[in-house]
């Protein structure tokens, strides 16, 4: 058996040092301190300390766990993680995770949820991306398939549409080839579906201006024709960047004229 001497509150607000025979033993929480009511001249068991000491270690992972969801919603994969992190035990984990869980502070189907209407709201990421996130999350496979599943195709759309737009605008110097193929590159990175791409791309309604891409294909040769020293060069690089070789040909032979 051992007795306390003494309950000294530390600076730190709600925590508290106790004192057995005489020497320092462990810190406590407030909470710990009242559950086992550790007050001067209690008589503890060596099963006891260890009681305290676990719901003690038990507790402050608790708090850690709570202050890492104060900023954002996790993944169980990321609280495990890390937890582990902060060197608990498997034992400790278990308690915390329980208590979580029950409080409904851990649900990876709530997770999913939020995640997938945050994506879909504040950014222009597809499905294969928006997947491959909580992938790496560590969102379970099969409440990914669900959650997706419920995604509204005319969101997606939207979503692709405008940002097709956007990339278009960018685009808008080059052949209409080239404009084109770097919307529809674009949309495949951010994760959209063949379908959609074709779709989005269908919405932009962009017709292929021949005098724009006359002017477009001026404008680049007088850019880059100092880089090469003979004509078929020349022809073979604008060809790569979308331009007919009829159309080549013209200006090219203008300049000549010129």
């Amino acid at each position: 058996m051992a007795k306390v001497t003494k309950v000294q509150a530390q600076k730190r607000k709600g925590r508290y040092n106790v004192f057995l025979d005489g020497s320092y033993a462990f810190p406590v929480s407030e909470t710990t301190l009242v559950e086992f009511r550790l007050m001067k001249d209690e008589e503890l068991t060596d099963s006891q300390i260890n009681e305290i000491k676990n719901r003690e270690n038990i507790n402050k992972a608790y708090g850690d766990a709570a202050n890492y969801l104060s900023y954002q919603l996790r993944t169980k994969k990321e609280m495990r993680d890390y937890l582990y992190k902060k060197e608990y035990d498997y034992p400790t984990i278990e308690a915390v995770f329980k208590k979580l869980i029950d409080l409904h502070y851990l649900d990876d189907e709530a997770y999913a949820k939020s995640f997938i209407n945050t994506q879909l709201n504040t950014t222009v990421n597809g499905p294969k991306i928006i997947e491959q996130k909580m992938v790496q999350k560590g969102v379970p496979s099969l409440i990914i398939q669900d959650k997706m599943a419920q995604v509204d195709e005319d969101i997606l759309l939207e979503n692709a549409s405008k940002f097709a737009e956007k990339q278009a605008r960018k685009q808008r110097r080059a052949s209409f080839q080239q404009q084109m193929t770097k919307v529809k590159q674009s949309l495949y990175q951010k994760g959209y579906s063949g379908d959609i791409i074709n779709e989005a791309i269908d919405n932009l309604d962009l017709e292929k201006d021949d005098d724009t891409e006359l002017d477009n294909l001026r404008k680049m040769v007088n850019k880059v024709s100092h880089r090469y020293d003979n004509r078929s060069k020349l022809i073979t690089y604008l060809m790569g960047k979308g331009y007919r070789y009829d159309a080549i040909k013209q200006v090219l032979d203008e300049d000549e004229t010129d």
